[in-house]
């Protein structure tokens, strides 16, 4: 997703089994609508905005105030009933820059919008390994949250904000920007044209499999969560130079087959399914005009976003779940075993896949 101009947006600010006992995955978030929201705009809370981070990179250009002519790289005008109202970043000087374009009010604690704002959104990739400690509170309180990927460095960690989620009814909802896009959907509902299925391979622009190499997401989003095994050979996980992901897929067939992708410089991805009745592609090049990639790639998840604050269910528990379980799996293949096939369900759930910034969040915050 860094590219071309936009390849300093993210750092615009700065340089800018189930394991533990889980409660009732399944069970639907059940939050209805609050009808006090009528007649006026969400008030939305941005975490984790000075780097790396969604809000940064496309999220700002969606909901910043248009009246605000440095802004030139926004659509023009207002699509989205939310406003980013209140701001918390670790770096209070980050924070007040995002906030001062947002016409936002930065609060000095994470955890100090739970009373003033209708939802959260996590936008930070550097944030995930504290991310189930930082939402703690918005969880317990009932407001919608939005987690950002990879959602989780360790199953335990992720089991233990499933189990809160549960308890609390919380509307929640942890993806990635490609399971939105409208290829995943469309692809999937044309596999049953296919007739068997015998493989399927990609490419994925990326510089890394954590952040970037969004395509691990799309994967299951169109084939099924039915992942038995996982491999992710690169030479490093966090800054590749080269990466083949591949994932030994079950589905409703008797047959298994395999799905892999390369990471390239070229398209954001392209895939190709072979099937015994024929092939089906489906491929999105990089857009250089910035408001057509907002459209093209952004939007749709923005919408689901809006959708689950204002009580929706975007998916089940389960599948969040799942599909953190095949990315930690991926994760442990690169790091523990050098690309080597995986079988889903075997990494420990104490297993912590290493932090991208270890100590990027000073833990004396949580006390």
């Amino acid at each position: 997703m860094l590219k071309n101009k936009h390849s300093s947006r993210r750092g615009f600010l700065g340089s800018a089994a189930l394991g533990g006992g889980a409660i009732a995955l399944s069970a639907q978030q059940t939050h209805a609508a609050d009808t006090s929201k009528k007649g006026r705009k969400l008030k939305i809370g941005a975490i984790g905005v000075g780097e790396f981070s969604f809000w940064g990179y496309s999220w700002c250009d969606l909901l910043a105030p248009t009246d605000k002519p440095f802004y030139k790289d926004t659509l023009g005008t207002n699509i989205f009933n939310m406003e980013v109202t209140h701001v918390w970043d670790r770096d209070p000087v980050k924070a007040r820059a995002f906030a001062d374009f947002m016409d936002a009010e930065v609060v000095k604690r994470y955890d100090g919008m739970v009373d003033k704002v209708d939802a959260v959104a996590f936008g930070g990739y550097y944030e995930v390994p504290w991310q189930h400690r930082l939402a703690r509170p918005y969880i317990e309180a009932g407001i919608p949250t939005f987690l950002d990927r990879p959602f989780a460095f360790s199953l335990r960690d992720i089991d233990d904000l499933l189990d809160l989620i549960a308890k609390h009814g919380t509307p929640v909802m942890a993806t990635d920007v490609y399971e939105h896009l409208y290829d995943a959907t469309n692809l999937r509902n044309k596999l049953s044209n296919l007739g068997e299925i015998s493989c399927a391979h990609g490419t994925c622009w990326g510089m890394d499999y954590n952040a970037h190499f969004h395509i691990k997401f799309m994967v299951p989003k169109i084939f099924g969560y039915e992942v038995e095994r996982v491999s992710i050979l690169t030479d490093n996980p966090y800054q590749s130079s080269y990466l083949i992901g591949s994932w030994l897929m079950k589905g409703q067939q008797q047959k298994p087959f395999l799905v892999s992708s390369t990471m390239n410089q070229g398209d954001l991805y392209s895939i190709t399914v072979s099937g015994s009745k024929g092939l089906e592609t489906a491929r999105m090049p990089w857009i250089d005009d910035w408001n057509r990639n907002l459209l093209g790639e952004h939007v749709s998840m923005m919408v689901d976003m809006q959708r689950t604050f204002e009580g929706h269910t975007y998916e089940s528990l389960d599948i969040i779940r799942k599909k953190t379980e095949i990315f930690l799996t991926g994760l442990y293949s690169a790091t523990e075993r050098k690309g080597a096939f995986v079988k889903v369900g075997d990494v420990p759930v104490e297993w912590r896949g290493p932090d991208p910034k270890p100590g990027w969040i000073d833990e004396s915050i949580f006390s």
